[in-house]
């Protein structure tokens, strides 16, 4: 199982999503973890330095800003291990 990054929104422990391309795009991180383009301590600690940075400046205020912020470290990520 996979854990949830601490601040991300959930209810009873479970990933809570206002939008469809929320829910597509943490399915879309499992998926590329699940194929070994990182690991789970890898992403979840690169999440929670961006997620530290935008809360220092007020911006994560909720569930789409941190989603947005989600999207925008899974495409780093992809664009560092992929990217010719």
């Amino acid at each position: 199982m996979i854990a949830l990054v601490k601040s991300q929104p959930q209810d009873n422990g479970e990933p809570v999503f206002d939008a469809p391309w929320q829910a597509r795009s943490f399915a879309m991180a499992v998926k590329l973890h699940a194929a070994g383009l990182f690991t789970w301590q890898e992403w979840s600690d690169r999440l929670a330095r961006a997620i530290a940075e935008r809360e220092s400046q007020d911006e994560v205020r909720d569930s789409n800003d941190y989603y947005t912020l989600w999207q925008e470290t899974l495409e780093q990520l992809v664009r560092e291990r992929v990217a010719p």
